[in-house]
């Protein structure tokens, strides 16, 4: 005669120590939203303007990658960028040599003799006090001005950076752009901009002064002589100095 077997269920029931097990194992392995994704990158943004509203002036080193898409071409180029507060601004190019973008305080030059030295463009700073000076462009008053999310974590030149992307919640110049933040310093090693007209502009910088010994010569600008002063329509002054 064969042998009968049972099998007996058992069931566990669902008590509430288990059930709060449950909820803390499904809360570690969920995505992190976007909202803590966002404040983690505004938090890292706002650092970094507080990094910098601590120091009058600051220098460094930078090297500057134009993708320009339309023509599939890519333009490299060198130099040196300081800024003293609140609004003097300075970008001197040893590549291509003598090319620069000053501001002196009420008005921003923009001169490229490597690509026309008879022309010589100029905004008023109140106008745009962003337009050319990218650390009042990103860190004054980020959260204000920007949608942030985190991009994770990348090394710059030995750095280890927090990487963020911002999109502009007003009318800019470019699209997006994307900051590396130094995660120990706040200060910012590399930027990114996607412009409209579609190139993606990447400076990124070295040799970092937070106490450099500026003359004011640096944050003064006069057009060559002969050279046309363009600047937007209806402004005083523009046309070709004599």
């Amino acid at each position: 005669m064969p042998q009968l077997t049972f099998v007996r269920t058992v069931r566990i029931a669902a008590t509430p120590v288990l059930l709060a097990a449950g909820a803390m194992l499904f809360l570690l392995v969920m995505p992190r939203p976007a909202v803590a994704q966002e404040d983690g990158a505004l938090r890292t943004m706002e650092n970094a303007a507080r990094r910098y509203q601590e120091v009058r002036s600051m220098c460094a080193d930078f090297e500057q990658v134009i993708e320009v898409r339309l023509l599939g071409r890519t333009i490299e180029s060198a130099g040196r960028i300081c800024q003293q507060r609140p609004n003097l601004f300075s970008m001197r190019f040893t590549e291509p040599q003598g090319d620069l973008v000053v501001s002196d305080g009420g008005f921003f030059w923009v001169y490229y003799p490597s690509m026309d030295d008879e022309q010589v463009m100029r905004y008023p700073v109140a106008d745009s006090p962003g337009r050319h000076d990218f650390f009042r462009e990103f860190l004054e008053d980020p959260a204000a001005k920007y949608a942030a999310s985190d991009s994770g974590t990348e090394s710059v030149a030995g750095h280890e950076c927090r990487v963020v992307s911002l999109t502009p919640k007003a009318a800019a110049s470019y699209r997006r752009a994307r900051l590396w933040v130094d995660a120990r310093s706040y200060l910012v090693r590399r930027l990114e901009l996607h412009e409209e007209s579609g190139n993606i502009r990447t400076v990124t910088l070295h040799n970092e002064d937070l106490a450099p010994a500026i003359g004011p010569a640096l944050f003064t600008f006069h057009p060559p002589e002969g050279a046309r002063v363009l600047g937007p329509p209806g402004s005083p002054g523009t046309g070709r100095e004599q």
